[in-house]
């Protein structure tokens, strides 16, 4: 019966993934998802307290920030956090 559900478990986590994978990796011909992204565009943008300056074709991915501001850059960076959890298995083989 353990074997069972050992089984049983590994299959769902290994299907569980697959589907994530095909989800994320939807595509249509209305729209593109490229996995890159061209940032500042070679200038220098300002305000009263903020100065950015960027060149075109780096890489822009992530959150910079300091003690009093935070900028988050890239693709997914206003999205949720997800974070995968999976069952911790154990058996005893004191026998």
């Amino acid at each position: 019966m353990n074997r069972q559900i050992v089984a049983g478990t590994a299959i769902f986590v290994v299907a569980s993934s697959l589907v994530v994978g095909v989800a994320i990796a939807q595509v249509s011909a209305n729209y593109d998802l490229s996995w890159h992204v061209i940032g500042g565009g070679g200038t220098r943008s300002t305000s009263g307290n903020y100065v950015t300056t960027g060149t075109i074709g780096q890489p822009v991915v992530g959150v910079i920030g300091s003690a009093s501001s935070e900028l988050c850059a890239g693709f997914w960076c206003m999205g949720p956090e997800y974070r995968f959890h999976l069952p911790v298995l154990l058996k005893n083989y004191a026998g």
